[in-house]
């Protein structure tokens, strides 16, 4: 599968009902097995499941944003409905019928489990690696 293929996918909770579109991937750096201290690899951390009909959430849904008040507001209104999906809680993609035509990505749980991306942008903060050490 490649991630183009998720991009704009219809997303389907364990009970079958249809709880939004994918909206972004998140992927993160680990380090590559037998690949020495420069070597990482990419690796799927999970899928951004917004609810608006069409478009993207503004790159909202890419990072949290830091900046003047009235930025962050609005980015946080823009995501307010967009839920995140952890890589583990996915179950499956099927494919479009039709060439053009957007995918379905299952999840495993129910969507009234998967918590906001909002909640998500905080754990995210929370757990970022500080700085190198020299």
């Amino acid at each position: 599968m490649r991630l183009a293929d998720l991009m704009g996918a219809r997303v389907r909770d364990r009970d079958g009902r249809e709880i939004g579109h994918v909206s972004d991937v998140r992927l993160r750096e680990h380090p590559a097995p037998d690949a020495g201290p420069a070597g990482t690899v990419l690796k799927v951390e999970g899928l951004v499941v917004a609810t608006r009909a069409r478009g993207r959430l503004i790159a909202y849904d890419h990072r949290p944003v830091d900046g003047p008040w009235p930025l962050t507001r609005l980015a946080r209104w823009a995501a307010r409905n967009a839920r995140w999906a952890p890589w583990p809680a996915v179950a499956g993609h099927e494919p479009p019928d039709r060439l053009g035509d957007p995918g379905t990505v299952r999840l495993a749980v129910p969507g009234t489990e998967l918590v906001p991306l909002t909640d998500a942008h905080d754990d995210w903060n929370s757990t970022r690696p500080g700085p190198a050490a020299p």
